[in-house]
C-alpha cells in the first residue's frame, strides 16, 4: 500500500506495475476527478502530492507534466492521470 495526498487528505492505496495513479485512487474509492481522462491534458483536477522519498515508485514525469507543473514537481506534485507505477 502507498500513501497519497490528494486535496489535503491522505489515502492508502493498493498499486501494481503499469497502473496509472488515478486508477489506483479510484479503485480505493478516493473521490478523484479527471475530466481529461489522461488524454486532452486540460485540467489539473487530478493533481496529487506524492512523497518525494518514494518518487522512484513512479515513472518519470511526462513532458506535459514538466511543462504544466514546473517547479511543483520538485515538491512531489504529479498528475494522477499521467503517472504510472513502475
Amino acid at each position: 500500500m502507498r500513501r497519497i495526498k490528494y486535496r489535503d487528505e491522505e489515502y492508502l492505496v493498493h498499486t501494481r506495475s503499469g497502473m496509472r495513479l488515478i486508477d489506483a485512487l479510484v479503485e480505493q474509492g478516493v473521490p478523484v476527478t479527471c475530466d481529461c481522462d489522461g488524454q486532452s491534458h486540460t485540467t489539473e483536477q487530478c493533481l496529487v502530492q506524492w512523497p518525494k522519498d518514494t518518487a522512484f515508485l513512479l515513472t518519470e514525469p511526462t513532458e506535459f507534466e514538466r511543462r504544466q507543473l514546473g517547479d511543483r514537481l520538485e515538491k512531489g506534485h504529479r498528475l494522477a492521470c499521467q503517472a504510472l507505477f513502475k
